[in-house]
């Protein structure tokens, strides 16, 4: 299975839009996004996550209530079968895009990852100062909150009765992960390379998961129908699957340097301190 695995608001959805749009019609497109049937090929195309509790209730004989995290971890790769042989059996679409927000890392000696169920990773990765305006609106929580639950090693993120949850741990230590991996091929891009040259940069991403007939024309035909505008237009009138109950809406900026305005200095420079050398690594400091 091909995997968009990242680090929250920083392009999971804008990647695997591209991707659904570079396969489906305009109209089958926006038919995928504002209607949430079971019916056929249209909902895989945005819809699969790694942390559906169905799938993890299908293996286990307790109720997912009863247990804790890492048992949740322990159940994973049994429910990433599952979901496997559920998305060869509801989809011919490829390719078909599985949105994580896990790092690339262990549970009690546990591997979050395992090749058997994971071919190849996108991995879009934000400056963490954007990143935080973001996700503070997408979960409520004020800027210095947001800030420090980004700096908590043990973080992690989940919705009840919907999701179980992912291991975020901090988003340095979330970034480094995934840089580091070696047994799975991982493709690393910038959010803001990806605002900065759309059209080659997911060319990039869509010859990396070895799509086929592979054109440039199509390619920027998928990026013009995943404008942001547009889907912002889409969610004003028909909502947007992955919007929280928290958040007055999924699409919310887009921006690269959004927070130059909006985030207080003193939360920016905490950032800063916070996770100066992967920024520096990364070219944000």
């Amino acid at each position: 299975m091909q995997f968009v695995a990242s680090y929250p608001k920083s392009g999971n959805t804008w990647v695997r839009l591209v991707a659904a749009a570079y396969t489906l019609t305009d109209d089958a497109l926006m038919e995928s996004l504002t209607s949430y049937s079971a019916a056929a090929d249209l909902p895989a195309t945005l819809q699969y996550t790694d942390v559906e509790r169905y799938q993890y209730q299908t293996i286990s004989p307790f109720p997912l209530s009863k247990i804790n995290f890492p048992v949740e971890v322990r159940l994973r790769p049994a429910a990433l079968l599952v979901l496997k042989r559920e998305q060869n059996l509801t989809t011919t679409q490829r390719p078909i895009l599985i949105k994580s927000h896990h790092i690339h890392g262990q549970v009690d000696g546990i591997d979050l990852w395992n090749t058997t169920w994971a071919d190849q990773v996108v991995n879009p990765v934000r400056d963490p100062r954007e990143i935080c305006c973001s996700f503070a609106a997408h979960r409520d929580m004020n800027y210095e909150e947001t800030a420090e639950l980004m700096a908590d090693s043990k973080a992690r993120m989940g919705e009840e009765d919907e999701r179980v949850q992912s291991l975020l741990s901090t988003w340095s230590t979330h970034v480094r992960s995934w840089l580091s991996a070696e047994e799975i091929p991982v493709h690393t891009v910038k959010y803001e390379d990806l605002q900065a040259s759309p059209v080659p940069e997911f060319y990039d991403i869509l010859d990396f998961l070895e799509v086929p007939d592979l054109t440039e024309e199509r390619v920027e035909d998928a990026v013009e129908r995943t404008r942001f505008d547009r889907m912002q237009a889409m969610e004003a009138e028909h909502g947007f699957h992955e919007r929280t109950a928290d958040q007055a809406q999924f699409f919310r900026s887009g921006k690269t340097d959004g927070w130059k305005d909006e985030l207080p200095t003193d939360v920016a420079r905490k950032i800063e301190e916070d996770h100066g050398e992967t920024m520096e690594r990364l070219g944000y400091l």
